[in-house]
């Protein structure tokens, strides 16, 4: 099941995020090389508030996944900013794959804007949405939840990705 939660995220903390990653976008980095310079990961943030309001969702989102999957997680990883430029995609994937280690159970994207065209998520079942600004979608991290996202025609998509492990 993939639960869409509709505003999810206060619009005033999703300004902040877009403004802050627009100002610091010099902190992009990731160890594969198709996301260091979208991703703004929460290690490499050193602004408080940023971290805060990101643990903040991180948290709230917990509460939403063991509630709506009838589990008690935990955060696999750091939460991360990330921004989709114009003709920017990503294929059909899974984020479990435990040949890469990523060993999650629930995977969320949570969603800062929607003015931009392209971009939409699409999954392995022939779903495709257009997710609205300060929405979040939760689903399971394996198949048959593969999903992507398809090319950027115009503007920048900025979203929050996180990942959570059953407890």
């Amino acid at each position: 099941m993939k639960y869409v939660l509709e505003n999810f995220i206060q619009k005033q903390d999703a300004l902040i995020f877009i403004k802050y990653f627009n100002k610091n976008q010099h902190l992009c980095d990731d160890n594969r090389e198709h996301h260091k310079h979208r991703n703004i990961h929460y290690c490499d943030i050193p602004d408080l508030q940023i971290k805060e309001l990101l643990k903040y969702y991180e948290n709230k989102l917990i509460y939403f996944i063991d509630h709506y999957f009838i589990v008690k997680t935990r955060a696999f990883n750091e939460p991360r900013l990330v921004r989709w430029n114009k003709n920017e995609s990503m294929p059909l994937h899974c984020d479990q794959n435990y040949d890469l280690k990523d060993t999650m159970d629930y995977s969320a994207l949570s969603y800062l804007n929607d003015n931009y065209e392209g971009g939409e998520l699409f999954f392995e079942d022939g779903q495709v949405l257009k997710m609205k600004a300060l929405n979040s979608i939760i689903f399971p991290s394996s198949s048959p939840y593969g999903h992507g996202v398809k090319t950027i025609k115009k503007g920048k998509r900025y979203t929050i990705p996180s990942w959570y492990k059953i407890k």
